[in-house]
């Protein structure tokens, strides 16, 4: 947080106080009903340095800085996946939304292009333009609080989730079970360098996050069912 902002909210919690004003109990006030699309997500930067960063992007506001932005230190990830989809979406140059979205293959909007997005030509690797990703719900430790996050794979990184998912399914050990560990990978190809997400096992989930990540998954069943704005908000996902 930039230091005119800390000034600011400092001068307000003065004027605040002077009048007579609990300036606690005022930002409490402020709490609203989550519908689950609003939860903090995880987020890379892709940087041509080969520097990526992951972070947790936790929403904008009005402060003049990227302090709701939080860095992953060491860009390692441990958290337990209580639920996954298959995502898609098609947009039309400059539409606020999709022209044709689908969740586990299935098209969610109202006039679709094709009955089945296996079948449906916008969907083929390398021709198609319906972007496909995965989208993670997941349970991680962020500044020592057990959070629920959104985790969006992208394309290039979706190979390295359904390696783990190969893995897991040899060992006979479902995704929920594990500490599932995301880090980056630094790629270089045809004069473009971007960030991929491996993903790898540390050690079988504890019953107490257990216990969180079902309560969780029921909570936040709603998300399930429909696709956001902030789904696709990544470079080049509308390209």
């Amino acid at each position: 947080m930039s230091e005119k902002a800390l000034l600011e909210i400092t001068d307000a919690q003065k004027v605040l106080a002077e009048i007579g004003f609990d300036f606690d109990e005022e930002v409490q006030n402020l709490s609203v009903e989550s519908n689950g699309l609003d939860l903090p997500r995880v987020r890379v930067e892709h940087r041509d340095s080969g520097k990526h960063v992951l972070y947790v992007d936790q929403g904008s506001s009005y402060l003049d800085d990227d302090s709701l932005e939080l860095k992953i230190p060491g860009n390692r990830l441990v958290a337990t996946v209580i639920h996954e989809q298959a995502i898609r979406a098609f947009w039309t140059e400059k539409e606020p939304v999709p022209t044709c979205s689908g969740i586990s293959n299935r098209p969610i909007t109202s006039e679709p292009l094709s009955e089945s997005c296996h079948n449906c030509p916008e969907a083929v690797i390398g021709t198609g333009k319906c972007k496909p990703k995965v989208r993670l719900l997941i349970l991680a430790e962020i500044e020592g609080e057990i959070k629920p996050l959104i985790f969006n794979l992208s394309p290039t990184s979706i190979k390295h989730w359904n390696t783990h998912k190969k893995k897991l399914q040899r060992s006979n050990l479902p995704v929920v079970a594990v500490n599932t560990v995301f880090e980056l990978i630094d790629v270089k190809k045809n004069g473009y360098r971007w960030a991929e997400v491996n993903v790898s096992v540390s050690g079988i989930a504890s019953k107490e996050m257990l216990i969180l990540a079902k309560q969780a998954r029921t909570e936040l069943e709603q998300l399930t069912k429909s696709i956001s704005h902030n789904d696709f908000a990544e470079m080049g996902d509308r390209n």
